[in-house]
């Protein structure tokens, strides 16, 4: 009975107390309980990292700045706004990377924008589905035979007698 005894004099503790020690013991790991939610973790970590460096490498192209100009590109094609918006986003950011977007810039007025568009577009050529090689090659065309300026006119053959 003697044991009894002990057990009754003995403060009881309480269960914050309980976990408290559990807490603090050196057989309790303090990463996180599963490997589930390790792997989520860093899985998140690494994708936002990620697009740290990208918009880094992009440079001005991977700002706020870059995407509402392209988009103000794109909506004001065909519009009176479309010049202004063009000379902007070259003068900006310089011709852009994609082949959609340098092909409506054949389409500005001004002759230096079209040409800002045409080194680019030889160099995407190859890469491109026979269908769009060949619309590139009808706009060029029409760009030769329609084109008031006589340097975009030249620039436009010399591009059309590469591919």
């Amino acid at each position: 009975m003697g044991r009894r005894d002990d057990d009754d004099e003995r403060e009881k503790l309480s269960w914050r107390e309980i976990d408290k020690m559990r807490d603090h013991s050196r057989h309790v790991s303090r990463e996180p309980k599963g490997y589930r939610e390790r792997s989520l973790r860093s899985d998140w970590a690494k994708k936002q990292h990620l697009k740290e460096a990208e918009k880094f490498f992009l440079g001005k192209k991977g700002t706020d700045e870059y995407k509402k100009a392209y988009a103000a590109l794109h909506d004001k094609y065909g519009t009176a706004g479309f010049e202004e918006a063009a000379k902007k986003f070259i003068r900006e950011f310089g011709p852009p990377d994609d082949w959609g977007t340098l092909i409506l810039l054949l389409d500005a007025k001004d002759p230096a924008v079209a040409r800002e568009a045409l080194i680019p577009l030889k160099g995407l050529y190859e890469k491109r589905s026979p269908i769009e090689q060949k619309g590139l090659k009808g706009k060029l065309k029409i760009l030769v035979m329609t084109a008031r300026d006589k340097n975009l006119r030249e620039e436009a053959q010399k591009v059309l007698g590469g591919l």
